[in-house]
């Protein structure tokens, strides 16, 4: 029975087409048609800029050689400080059946310490700009990840502006099953002739 890849990304990108704002839903269904098609893209500025935050932390985290990023140091220093020592970019993967299909929920998980999966996050905005509360909470990542590691007792969130430091936890008892949001993913595919795609383009021995 063939397997088939899922990650918090392709959910993500999916998810956004019902979340976007108004006058952006051509270009979030065209991001996630690109997605399922696995179609590879040159990062934004301001992604380029959480993969540097998200490098100087776990440098730090590890006392290995960095460049210091002044404009960031204390959310650097205070992300580290959280994650020390802790195994960062961690794969991780568990099977489900969802719907007939044999799917396979993959991820790799920024640090993991203590019964806590930790995800570093940095945001180009000031967070004194904008309220963080709930800022992650229809986010699919914590459901798939919380689901990938059984062991694990709750997954925080570590978002830095560089400067200052937010927090966002859940556990188990406040999250939609993972299972749920792919069902309702996967009907979604059906629905609108996508399944298909889906199934040439995330044969799960295709990661990479």
């Amino acid at each position: 029975m063939a397997q088939y890849l899922i990650t918090q990304s392709l959910l993500s990108a999916w998810n956004y087409m019902f979340d976007c704002f108004e006058g952006g839903e051509d270009e979030a269904r065209e991001s996630f048609i690109k997605a399922l098609n696995r179609e590879k893209s040159e990062p934004t500025e301001a992604m380029q800029n959480g993969i540097d935050f998200e490098n100087e932390v776990y440098a730090v985290a590890h006392n290995r050689p960095r460049n210091e990023h002044p404009k960031w140091e204390n959310g650097i220093q205070k992300v580290a400080a959280i994650i020390k020592y802790a195994p960062n970019q961690v794969k991780v993967s568990r099977p489900a059946i969802i719907k007939g299909y044999n799917i396979l929920i993959y991820g790799i998980l920024d640090a993991l310490k203590a019964g806590t999966i930790y995800d570093v996050k940095f945001s180009n905005k000031s967070l004194g700009s904008f309220d963080a509360a709930g800022k992650y909470l229809n986010s699919p990542q914590h459901p798939a990840y919380l689901y990938a590691v059984p062991e694990a007792e709750r997954f925080t969130y570590l978002l830095s502006d560089g400067e200052d430091l937010y927090t966002e936890t859940y556990t188990r008892e406040n999250i939609t099953p993972i299972e749920e949001t792919i069902a309702d993913f996967l009907t979604w595919l059906i629905s609108n002739d996508l399944i298909e795609v889906y199934k040439e383009k995330w044969q799960a021995f295709e990661r990479s």
